[in-house]
């Protein structure tokens, strides 16, 4: 189908694609410059609308699940006690932009492929970074792990988690043009290298799932490999390694213990606040009130999504989150039943959806910009494939 936009003004839609792929691009490593591409992007957007009449926003099945959401974040922040704290810790609200974004612009003629190898490119250049940290001795604590290019190994983790996952997944599904192809091995085996080096249980569990489910869609024959290589690194790792995958399963172990502190404070607050949550701000000040006797630790979130969404928002914020993951799988579910590599990205973004919840019982991730902001971006392209296949 032609792309009337691209025909009449190819300069303007230049200049879109340029920034769209900035943000891609930068988006695995900087969340400063995915940003920047971003705002720029939605500066541009409006301005085309507002003049040219082009990109027009539609609806689409996401706009209700969003909607309920940000109504929820609305409550959840009038009967806050810290209504200031409340509002600058719902910033990454404003990330739902990359969804529409894609959606709005590329919904007539997406450059899936182009896109897609800017990531892979992008994502081998930044494990290769994160592995690097590690050989050189600059990672964090005594095992030495990588932030990569980010602040600590957690963020690095789950932004190599959908990395890996969508890489993975152009490598084992059937008709991917052989160029691709061979950039997904390349960053599937450089951001899987990079991951371990992380040490980030949570996300070595969320993309243990993430694969699992994408290998049992596309090569299901792959599974016996895929644990058979889990269980060989496991056995022949160093054994502070060994250690570390150990402790993932160790009730005793410190930070397990401050996790279950987390969910009985946690918890507690919820009782106390079941409908609409204590607000958005930081907890610290609040868990320092109902945190058990024993814990010598205090945080300022609950360190797992769903946790942290019913303290900060209560029931009403719990609802709204799972109907708008719901919503999430709906949407690329509906895609998993086209051909080619549309199904693929389709089956990629349902195991990272997956991978993401499994990270989120651990961590905080639905609050990190640098991991929502590549789910996002995920969702946003199933959302334009939709909208191109209803025009075709």
């Amino acid at each position: 189908m032609a792309f009337h936009s691209e025909v009449e003004w190819p300069f303007l839609f230049k200049v879109i694609t340029l920034l769209t792929s900035i943000f891609i691009f930068t988006s695995t490593f900087s969340i400063a410059f995915s940003q920047i591409a971003l705002s720029l992007l939605f500066i541009l957007w409006v301005v085309v609308v507002l003049t040219k009449r082009v990109f027009l926003p539609e609806r689409t099945e996401l706009d209700l699940p969003i909607l309920l959401f940000l109504l929820a974040c609305a409550m959840s922040v009038v009967f806050s006690g810290d209504k200031v704290g409340s509002i600058v810790h719902l910033k990454n609200i404003l990330l739902f932009s990359v969804i529409f974004l894609i959606a709005y612009i590329y919904r007539e003629r997406l450059p899936l492929g182009f896109f897609m190898a800017l990531l892979f490119i992008s994502s081998a250049g930044t494990a290769i970074y994160g592995i690097a940290i590690f050989l050189l001795g600059k990672g964090e604590g005594t095992l030495g792990r990588t932030p990569g290019p980010f602040s600590n190994a957690m963020t690095f983790g789950g932004v190599l988690l959908i990395l890996s996952s969508v890489a993975v997944a152009y490598v084992v599904a059937e008709r991917v043009r052989r160029g691709l192809r061979i950039l997904a091995g390349i960053s599937s085996f450089l951001t899987l290298v990079a991951l371990f080096f992380t040490f980030t249980r949570s996300s070595w569990l969320g993309t243990f799932v993430s694969l699992f489910i994408i290998l049992l869609i596309l090569r299901r024959k792959l599974l016996i490999v895929m644990v058979a290589i889990v269980i060989l690194v496991v056995l022949f790792s160093p054994s502070q390694y060994k250690a570390r995958f150990k402790s993932i399963f160790d009730p005793h172990y410190r930070t397990n213990i401050q996790r279950m502190e987390l969910l009985e404070g946690g918890l507690a607050i919820f009782r106390d606040h079941p409908l609409v949550g204590v607000g958005t701000m930081d907890l610290a000040t609040i868990y320092e009130k109902y945190k058990p006797p024993e814990a010598r630790f205090v945080h300022g979130h609950m360190h797992n999504d769903f946790l942290q969404i019913a303290v900060s928002m209560g029931i009403v914020g719990l609802v709204a989150f799972l109907y708008l993951f719901f919503s999430f799988f709906r949407l690329a579910w509906k895609n998993l039943y086209r051909e080619g590599e549309v199904r693929v990205l389709a089956v990629a973004t349902i195991g990272i959806l997956s991978g993401f919840l499994v990270n989120g019982l651990f961590e905080w991730n639905f609050g990190d910009a640098e991991v929502v902001t590549l789910m996002y971006l995920l969702v946003g392209l199933n959302i334009a494939i939709v909208k191109e296949y209803k025009r075709c």
